[in-house]
């Protein structure tokens, strides 16, 4: 009798296996958290160099880059929002002008 469980016993708590897995998932869980914000903050310096690059060269190519970047960037965080506008440099009045 003494090595038999009644059929009435109740499990008291969980076990030591399922609280090691509860642990376990948490803490990937907070890992997986960090990893996003490391990849949006990494992202976001990209993305900033880039612009600021473009608004000094105005180059073609870095267009496409800063759209692919704030989509990347969206994509870590549905709460980013980025309007990107690619206006043409205005010319410099010096140039314009035939003195």
């Amino acid at each position: 009798m003494f090595g038999r469980r009644s059929p009435h016993h109740a499990k008291l708590g969980p076990s030591v296996s399922e609280v090691s897995d509860a642990r376990f998932k948490r803490f990937v869980r907070d890992l997986e958290g960090y990893e996003r914000k490391v990849s949006f903050q990494r992202t976001l310096d990209g993305f900033l160099d880039v612009y600021s690059t473009w608004k000094k060269t105005h180059a073609e190519p870095l267009k496409l880059r800063l759209v692919m970047l704030a989509f990347e960037l969206h994509r870590l965080d549905h709460e980013f929002e980025c309007e990107l506008t690619f206006d043409e440099p205005t010319p410099c009045a010096k140039s314009s002008s035939r003195t």
